[in-house]
C-alpha cells in the first residue's frame, strides 16, 4: 500500500511493500531510480523486507566474497545491490529505500548530506521506542576511510560516515548509494538482530564491535510491523513537514 503527500510542486510516494524476493526488490528500487532520473516521478520512500533471507552485495563486490555452500545450505537468496557498500544479510531487518533527484530539497544534496539528510529520519524513527543513536563522525581521510571499509567483506562490519551507531559505538543502520542521471538511491538495513552476514561470506573474522539489533537494544521482541510503523511515521512526518 502506499501514502502520497501532496504539493503544489510534487508529489511524494511512502511504499509499504511488504515480503518479495531480493531480485524482486531491486527490480522495484530500480524501476523508482529509472522513473526519476527521467523526470517521470519525483522520489518515493520505500519499507520493505525479503522473503526468503537474502545476501545482498554491493554493486562492485566480488561473488568471490560469498560462501555459496552456505547460502545453499541455509536457503539464502543472493542479490546484488544497484547501490554501493558491502555484502547484508537481510532477514531479521527493515530495508528502507530512498528514490528522489539529487537536488530534492528534504533527501537531497551531495553524497553525505543525503545521507546525513536520510539518517535523521531513521533515526527520529527509533527514536519513538527510546532507541538512541549518533552518527558516525566524519572521517579525517574520507578516501582512506572507503578503502579500509572496501577491504570487509561484511557491510556491518565496520561504519561509515553519517551511519548510525547505538552508544557503545556499534553499527544499527547499514546504508549505500548510487546515482543516475540526476537521481539518487539510498539503501538502508534497520536490524532487529545482530547482523549474521558473516556466516555467509568467506573469511569474515568480524571485529570487536560488529553491528546490534533494536531487540538487544530494547532488551525486549519487537516485531517487524512495530519497527516498519515507527519508520514509515518519521518519513511521512518528514514529507508533510517540508510540503
Amino acid at each position: 500500500m502506499s501514502d502520497v503527500v501532496a504539493t503544489a510542486e510534487r508529489r511524494l510516494e511512502l511504499i509499504l511493500d511488504g515480503g518479495a524476493p531480493g531480485q524482486e526488490n531491486m527490480r522495484r528500487d530500480m524501476s523508482l531510480l529509472d522513473a526519476c532520473a527521467r523526470g517521470e516521478i519525483p522520489g518515493a520512500v520505500r519499507l520493505y523486507w525479503f522473503e526468503p533471507a537474502c545476501l545482498s552485495l554491493g554493486r562492485m563486490q566480488a561473488l568471490d566474497d560469498v560462501d555459496l555452500d552456505a547460502c545453499a545450505r541455509d536457503g539464502v537468496d543472493i542479490v546484488r545491490r544497484p547501490s554501493g557498500g558491502r555484502a547484508v544479510l537481510h532477514d531479521q531487518e527493515v530495508t528502507y529505500s530512498v528514490v528522489c533527484r539529487s537536488d530534492d530539497p528534504i533527501f537531497g544534496g551531495r553524497v553525505l548530506q543525503s545521507c546525513s539528510r536520510i539518517h535523521e529520519v531513521v533515526a527520529a524513527g527509533l527514536a519513538t521506542f527510546g532507541v538512541s543513536t549518533t552518527p558516525r563522525a566524519m572521517p579525517a581521510n574520507l578516501r582512506r576511510d572507503a578503502r579500509d571499509a572496501a577491504a570487509i567483506a561484511d557491510c556491518f562490519a565496520r561504519p561509515a560516515a553519517h551511519e548510525l551507531l547505538d552508544q557503545r559505538g556499534r553499527k544499527l543502520v547499514g546504508s549505500a548509494q548510487a546515482r543516475r542521471a540526476g537521481a539518487l538511491l539510498q539503501h538502508g538495513s534497520v536490524l532487529l538482530e545482530a547482523p549474521r552476514a558473516a556466516a555467509y561470506l568467506r573469511g569474515e573474522a568480524g571485529t570487536s564491535l560488529g553491528g546490534v539489533g533494536v531487540r538487544e537494544l530494547l532488551g525486549r521482541e519487537l516485531g517487524r510491523a512495530e519497527l516498519v510503523d515507527a519508520l514509515a511515521e518519521a518519513f511521512r512526518s518528514a514529507l508533510e513537514r517540508s510540503s
